[in-house]
């Protein structure tokens, strides 16, 4: 092989080397400092747009806290859950006998909740060390509605207090239709309410507790509970008359021109009401200290009635009338309640057919009704 030849092959193979050497070593480093010539470029705008907002980090740590503040106090007026539970305590709480505020519940459906949309959570907090508050960081809520159906049967005054009291409710609620019917014999309103309720899932928020205080089981599903008197073997109210009673209940037109429509008397004491609207007489008799004694309670007055220790009963008459009009509306619901062994006697006369004044109300202890 001639010299030149030699130096021909040296002169390829170093222009070969040369090319291997720019595409496998210095191309790629040069790629590989363009990439980061750009990351640099795009974190120290980042740094410098961080900078910037440095001088304003208090502000934004105090906006923060107050957003968060204000995101949580928003979702308060939703519970955490629509626990069945929770459902028919509130619909017990609708249920009134008070005077003109009347309202029964007869049926109430408790709807299935769905998911209608998915909140984004509150952001996390920083304090002043740089540690983030893990208390923020619960991502989203979920929430839920639930839709009620409730039928009703009660007075004008208690379908308003109604509405109030769903207005009024510790939890954001709304009625989306309402059906009356009036009732214009027995002047009673009926119908039905379709009522929405909300709740909001997520983070660590608590479920409510529901407390009650209802003793569960009875040893006499027709007596009441703990402490109810054990039932007479014989006896009826035929003791009971117009001159020979305990307590005598008056019910008359509201309207009359001899005094109020209703008038409670025990002996000499007397307690009357006079609206034109139903009201409830409370009887409640309890051992005191050895002694029986009968409160009987209408309109926020009492009368107290000391019992003889050989009485075998209590006697309550009532003497009713019939109405005089459709307007004539007065009447009571009677509520007694027995804790000792001795027997109640409720013996009514008189009373208007069809639209009576008197109803029979809860009883508790041996109450006889006729």
């Amino acid at each position: 092989m001639t010299q030149n030849n030699i130096r021909i092959i040296l002169i390829l193979l170093a222009v070969v080397v040369l090319g291997g050497v720019y595409m496998y070593v210095y191309k790629p480093n040069m790629d590989d400092k363009s990439t980061l010539d750009s990351e640099i470029s795009t974190l120290q705008a980042r740094y410098d747009e961080l900078k910037a907002q440095e001088v304003h980090r208090d502000e934004y740590i105090a906006l923060t806290k107050e957003y968060n503040e204000k995101f949580d106090e928003a979702i308060e007026i939703f519970p955490a859950t629509l626990d069945q539970e929770i459902s028919v305590m509130f619909m017990k709480g609708i249920e009134k006998d008070q005077g003109n505020l009347q309202m029964d519940i007869q049926s109430v459906g408790l709807g299935k909740e769905e998911l209608f949309y998915t909140l984004g959570g509150a952001a996390p907090a920083v304090v002043e060390t740089g540690e983030e508050v893990a208390a923020n960081t619960t991502g989203s809520y979920d929430c839920y509605r639930a839709a009620f159906p409730i039928s009703y049967e009660g007075s004008y005054e208690g379908i308003k207090d109604l509405m109030d009291y769903i207005m009024t409710y510790k939890y954001r609620m709304n009625v989306s239709s309402v059906n009356i019917s009036y009732n214009s014999t027995d002047d009673i309103y009926s119908g039905t309410i379709l009522l929405n309720a909300y709740c909001v899932k997520g983070g660590d928020r608590q479920a409510d507790t529901v407390t009650t205080d209802v003793s569960n089981g009875v040893s006499n599903i027709f007596l009441g509970g703990s402490g109810a008197a054990a039932p007479a073997a014989t006896g009826s109210t035929s003791n009971v008359t117009a001159s020979s009673n305990d307590v005598k209940i008056t019910l008359n037109n509201a309207a009359n021109d001899a005094g109020d429509g209703i008038v409670v008397a025990a002996g000499s004491s007397k307690i009357s009401y006079g609206e034109n609207d139903v009201t409830t007489v409370d009887v409640k008799i309890e051992d005191n200290g050895g002694k029986k004694v009968a409160t009987i309670s209408l309109g926020g007055d009492d009368i107290t009635v000391d019992i003889s220790d050989d009485a075998t009963s209590f006697g309550i008459y009532v003497g009713s009338s019939e109405r005089v009009d459709s307007g004539d509306k007065n009447g009571i619901k009677l509520n007694v309640s027995n804790d000792t062994d001795i027997a109640v006697d409720v013996k009514v006369d008189g009373d208007d057919s069809s639209s009576p004044r008197f109803t029979m109300g809860s009883k508790g202890g041996t109450v006889r009704v006729n």
